[in-house]
């Protein structure tokens, strides 16, 4: 029987996985400096660490599947603090080769570490009562540092964001700082679920990093579809009037259909498809004017939305 830890972490990882590849698509569609590519980058890192994580969950009794699935998210993962601090120095302004080549160096250096398997031995696996996880390292001498290399490069970025935004100069501008140190910030403390790999029987911390990715990934959705955040309004609105004639062709083709089956089912009994095509005729006479409607509704809405800005 599946523990409840096992359910809610897979269920938490499943549903950053999917709000994660959402924000991945949008960042990537403007992609219009190289910020956008470290920050796709990042939310890419969290998306094959939710997949795995979810897949360490679902596939648990098999013990010789999860260092792979380990392997997999953690390498992503260590990338996660100086993506974060070089988007940072870039969106900020606030650029210091040397400090981001440091960075740079020591997460290859981790990499290294992965790699060998100094840090994620290749045959450790953690078993508790509420389920298994692969192993890290357990020595104090790589543990400690990882941590402190993760706070030195995320606690900093959320500092230059929140000076940043005192001296933005809209306050749509101050805001996207401010969304920003805030999903970095959460990012920060999900780290702490790691301690479970290192022979830790703490469960509620998996479950509040995975939580937390959630989180990270909702604080972003919002800045995008709430605030603009990269300027994603052109593509918010074309998904919003898309979605809406999806449905309403639907809805009209599935009642038109409905309603001949009804009450001229046995008058055309052998040619359905005639139906067929009376439904599609009906479904593209409200789909026009009904399009026009909806643009001028979704643009009505984000016209309203930038005088509010």
């Amino acid at each position: 029987m599946t523990s409840p830890v096992l359910t809610a972490t897979a269920t938490a990882s499943l549903l950053g996985f999917l709000s994660n590849c959402v924000i991945f698509y949008l960042v990537l569609t403007y992609r219009q400096r190289f910020y956008h590519y470290l920050f796709a980058a990042l939310v890419l890192a969290c998306i094959i660490w939710d997949m795995n994580v979810f897949l360490l969950m679902v596939r648990n009794q098999h013990i010789d599947e999860l260092n792979l699935y380990g392997l997999i998210a953690g390498v992503p993962g260590v990338f996660i603090p100086v993506l974060v601090y070089h988007f940072t120095a870039l969106y900020t302004g606030r650029i210091r080769i040397w400090e981001i080549a440091i960075l740079w160096l020591i997460t290859l250096a981790y990499i290294v570490l992965v790699a060998s398997g100094v840090f994620m031995p290749p045959d450790r696996v953690h078993q508790y009562a509420w389920g298994n996880i692969f192993s890290m390292t357990e020595n104090p001498v790589l543990s400690i540092p990882m941590f402190l290399v993760w706070y030195v490069a995320l606690w900093p970025a959320c500092y230059f964001l929140l000076r940043a935004a005192q001296k933005a100069p809209t306050r749509l501008s101050r805001r996207h700082h401010y969304y920003l140190c805030t999903g970095f910030f959460v990012i920060s403390i999900a780290i702490w679920k790691v301690l479970v790999t290192m022979g830790i029987d703490a469960p509620f911390l998996l479950v509040m990093g995975m939580v937390l990715n959630d989180l990270f990934a909702a604080v972003i959705g919002i800045a995008i579809v709430k605030e603009k955040l990269f300027d994603i309004t052109i593509i918010i609105k074309k998904g919003a009037v898309y979605s809406a004639l999806a449905g309403v062709l639907i809805f009209v083709f599935s009642f038109t259909e409905h309603i001949l089956v009804t009450n001229f089912g046995e008058l055309i009994a052998g040619h359905s498809q005639i139906i067929h095509f009376i439904a599609i005729g009906a479904g593209i006479l409200v789909l026009m004017p009904v399009k026009h409607r909806l643009e001028g509704a979704v643009d009505r809405f984000f016209a309203q939305r930038v005088v509010e800005f």
